[in-house]
């Protein structure tokens, strides 16, 4: 059991390095900026950007990190519903708190997240149906 929540809380750490450096492309701690005032209005721009790599790769990982945290709360909580809205609340957070450190937190990055959220859970719903059946 201890190791499952270890893993949670290291898979946090790499969401939270991801929205407070300012380049998490590259690992390095002295890429944090606080920012004490926020600009809100930054979470509506539509900034799409469909032709660059780091673009792509940094909305896969938004998917992804988020697929493999609801995942990873699910295996430790063993109550899915209440690991899907952990994970939800924590991703909405996480864009919030990413104007705070001058980066650009959208409201299409809180949809991918939430998205790669409801493939793990209803993947693990599948999947929990699909053993009770065999």
């Amino acid at each position: 059991m201890w190791w499952r929540l270890l893993a949670v809380l290291l898979w946090m750490c790499v969401l939270a390095y991801g929205t407070c450096s300012n380049d998490p492309f590259h690992f390095y701690l002295s890429a944090f900026h606080f920012h004490p005032h926020a600009n809100f209005r930054d979470l509506l721009q539509l900034d799409f950007h469909f032709g660059s790599w780091k673009y792509t790769v940094s909305k896969l990982s938004h998917f992804f990190g988020f697929m493999i945290f609801e995942a990873l709360l699910t295996r430790l909580l063993q109550r899915p519903r209440w690991s899907a809205t952990i994970a939800l609340v924590f991703g909405v957070g996480t864009e919030l708190f990413q104007l705070y450190f001058g980066r650009d937190g959208r409201v299409y990055d809180m949809v991918i997240d939430a998205l790669g959220v409801v493939v793990s859970y209803a993947f693990q719903k599948w999947n929990k149906r699909k053993g009770s059946e065999g």
